[in-house]
Formats: C-alpha cells, sequence, structure tokens
C-alpha cells in the first residue's frame, strides 16, 4: 500500500516529535503493508518562510532516507507538502517555494476546516486553471461539507481528487466527519484514502485496520484502489481511477 498524506519529519510540524518517534511510526506504517509514503508537513501556514521551509525540509527528508537505511526499514519516503489556501499559492508552486507531491502535477492541499465553500471552489480553480491537479486533503472533516455534502459532487466533477482519512472513516473525527465519509464513499467519490498520520501512538500511520474495514463494508476492490492503484498512479503523474 501507499500513504500519500502522513506528518513523519519531526519539528517541522505537529506530527513526530523526535526522530526515535519518527523511526517508530516508519516502522509501524511497514508492519502495517505500506511501502511507501510521502512525508508530507504542514505548509504555507501564516509567518512561515515558504522557501527556507524547503530547504529544511529536503535536508530533513534526505536525514530520514538515511536514518532508515541504517535501522533497515524498508520504507520508500516520498517528497511533499500538505499545502494550506493563501496567498500567491500558485505564484509559490511554480517558485518551487511549495512541494507537489513526488514533484508531479498533484498538490495536496487543505482550507481551515470552518472555510466556507466558496474558498475551496476558488482554491480548486486556481489550482487546475494553473495546470495542477488539486488532492483535497479530508474534505469530510471541513464543516461546509457536513452541512451540505453535496459539494464534494462538484468538486469531484471540477477534477479534484478526493483523500478521505482514516481516523474519519473510523469516527475519530466525530459523526460529521464520519457521516461525510460515509456518503462519499457509498457514492464512490472517494479517489484516495490516507492515514493522515501525526503520531507513533495515536492517529498512527497504520493502513491495515483501514484496508480490512473498506474490503469489508465495500469490497476488496475499494482498499485497492483507494490504498494502492490511486496513490501509484499519482506518484506516476497519471490519471486516477473514478467511477463513472
Amino acid at each position: 500500500m501507499i500513504d500519500l498524506h502522513a506528518h513523519l519529519l519531526p519539528g517541522l510540524d505537529d506530527g513526530a516529535r523526535s526522530w526515535e518517534e519518527a523511526v517508530e511510526m516508519a516502522q509501524t506504517a511497514v508492519e502495517s503493508g505500506i511501502e511507501a509514503v510521502a512525508a508530507t508537513c504542514h505548509a504555507n501556514l501564516p509567518g512561515r518562510d515558504s522557501s527556507e521551509l524547503v530547504r529544511v525540509y529536503r535536508r530533513q527528508l534526505e536525514q530520514f532516507r538515511e536514518l532508515l537505511t541504517k535501522e533497515r526499514i524498508p520504507l520508500q519516503l516520498i517528497e511533499g507538502m500538505e499545502i494550506m489556501d493563501g496567498p500567491e499559492l500558485v505564484r509559490k508552486l511554480k517558485r518551487g517555494e511549495l512541494l507537489t507531491i513526488n514533484r508531479t502535477r498533484y498538490v495536496l492541499a487543505e482550507v481551515r476546516l470552518d472555510a466556507p465553500a466558496w474558498q475551496i471552489y476558488r482554491m480548486l480553480i486556481y489550482l487546475l486553471d494553473a495546470g495542477y491537479i488539486p488532492i483535497l486533503a479530508h474534505p469530510e472533516r471541513y464543516r461546509c461539507v457536513q452541512q451540505i455534502p453535496g459539494h464534494v459532487k462538484e468538486w469531484a466533477a471540477m477534477g479534484a481528487v478526493l483523500q478521505l482519512d482514516k481516523g474519519s472513516i473510523f469516527g475519530r473525527f466525530g459523526e460529521g466527519a464520519a457521516d461525510a465519509a460515509a456518503y462519499m464513499l457509498d457514492r464512490q467519490l472517494a479517489s484516495l484514502a490516507a492515514t493522515d498520520a501525526h503520531r507513533a501512538d495515536v492517529r498512527t500511520p497504520s493502513l491495515a485496520p483501514l484496508r480490512d474495514l473498506l474490503a469489508r463494508r465495500y469490497g476488496s476492490a475499494c482498499p485497492e484502489l483507494l490504498l494502492r492503484e490511486n496513490p501509484k498512479r499519482i506518484l506516476e503523474g497519471n490519471d486516477v481511477i473514478r467511477f463513472r
């Protein structure tokens, strides 16, 4: 399996708190059947120098790769960031001050959980018009979606890739997020699922429980598509498979 949304690098955001925890998270990922993971730190937050973050991020990513080799943990680390909507988003992407997933056209993008729906429409339009393919991080957690789930149909039709969080499907972000995730899964609107891992003990980088749950509820083709085939296509820069 491939996890395209996880906060593994220590000291860059609210993810892993130390290199020891990062290694533990990597080991957990491998034991759950994950072969590759995108180390997507939060980016483009207010008061943060994007260009400096890229330099620090790439230095730590290489350091983590060396550490995993030393510890003999067979996990492939993928470059990428979880990018918050904000001023000059597209310009910063084009200048390399924000990073896409594996240097493809795919951008893992988010907004604040209480953002109005019009902000998400605007962000998706800007990214699509600039030639990027937005992966909308955890839309089921946005309040506007919980209030009007039909928004996600329009975002998918626009060309956005909708990424569900493991914790939402298991009900760990509340009933609203769980219901919105079920709405998307029942209607085959989600193209991707990920751990959105932050810690070794909670919000962990383990996909096996999600794979098993999705297989029980929706059949084995569902986790194969959301956890393996579409993530692979994204890493290769190819179109994802969408249900019609």
